[in-house]
């Protein structure tokens, strides 16, 4: 599949707003206001990147990523959306395969996630990718940490 990658900018945001009419979208990372859009602007990429990914010039999905100051191999998925239209199609799975491409050829090893207990539609995709559980008990919102399988802590 071919995407191509761009630093989330301003001129993404009405486009990417409009997905969480879409009740699980805005269930699960909503709601999309523009604090999290001067958070994204704002973010200094040596702390972060969020992805706006397109196939033949659409916006297809989001994805927030985060690394790990003390670690420079380890980088955290804090969010990945994909147009509702799209969902079920398989761009979710590419858009992280080509992440995690990316990742490999600038020497980033270890990709981890934080998912609600409650979000089995996450569970299921992310163990699709390769990902297990590595915490027992979820944090105090609810979260437990998913790590790709193969990868351990620093």
């Amino acid at each position: 599949m071919d995407l191509e990658f761009k630093h989330f900018r301003q001129e993404h945001y009405p486009e990417y707003a409009s997905w969480f009419t879409d009740p699980d979208l805005n269930r699960w990372l909503g709601p999309m206001d523009t604090a999290w859009l001067d958070a994204v602007l704002c973010e200094p990429q040596s702390v972060g990147v969020t992805w706006a990914v397109f196939r033949d010039a659409a916006l297809v999905a989001v994805v927030e990523t985060c690394f790990d100051l003390q670690d420079p191999l380890v980088c955290y998925i804090r969010a990945i959306a994909t147009k509702p239209a799209l969902r079920g199609s398989g761009i979710g799975t590419a858009v992280l395969q080509h992440l995690f491409d990316r990742h490999a050829r600038q020497g980033i090893a270890k990709h981890t996630t934080y998912i609600s207990i409650h979000n089995p539609g996450s569970i299921r995709f992310f163990e699709r990718l390769g990902f297990v559980r590595t915490t027992s008990e979820p944090n105090a919102h609810g979260y437990a940490e998913w790590r790709r399988a193969g990868q351990t802590s620093s």
